[in-house]
């Protein structure tokens, strides 16, 4: 197993029903996880067999920061993390995810239409999710572009 860089503020430690979610997922060598918004619960029209990533900005009493659950929920496969810094939260659930299947894993999130200057105040605020920042830190954390989370917007 491959040791994450310390580019990523904290590393993912992937719960037993998480690990055999990646596992099932990742059985046809294709790893793809869809970047849900709980509140907005917009998910990905094409996707539907995909994993879906739920981050909690706010971690639930007990649950440590970056401790990744794994549960399935009317039908849907969840990966659940909690991180107050968003992005650097779901860089580390990809890179996990990568070191624990040797799959690496595509991210599919909606980037919402925002000014640009709503987007820059984005890039300050840790708990919002911010695309740029996450590729940042994924490339930082991976310099192999082969072996580097691919994160894809709609």
């Amino acid at each position: 197993m491959r040791c994450v860089p310390s580019t990523v503020p904290f590393r993912a430690r992937l719960s037993i029903a998480a690990r055999l979610l990646l596992d099932e997922a990742a059985e046809a060598r294709l790893l793809w996880i869809v970047l849900q918004d709980e509140a907005a619960a917009r998910s990905h029209p094409v996707l539907g067999r995909a994993l879906r990533l739920v981050v909690d900005p706010e971690p639930a009493a007990g649950v440590p920061a970056g401790h990744v659950l794994g549960e399935v929920k009317d039908g849907r496969r969840l990966l659940r993390a909690a991180g107050r810094d968003v992005p650097a939260a779901v860089a580390a659930v990809l890179l996990a995810a990568r070191d624990h299947t040797d799959v690496v894993p595509r991210l599919s999130c909606a980037w919402p239409e925002r000014h640009p200057l709503a987007e820059l105040a984005g890039l300050a605020d840790p708990a919002v999710m911010s695309v740029p920042r996450l590729r940042a830190l994924l490339h930082r954390a991976e310099p192999d572009p082969a072996r580097r989370p691919v994160v894809h917007t709609w």
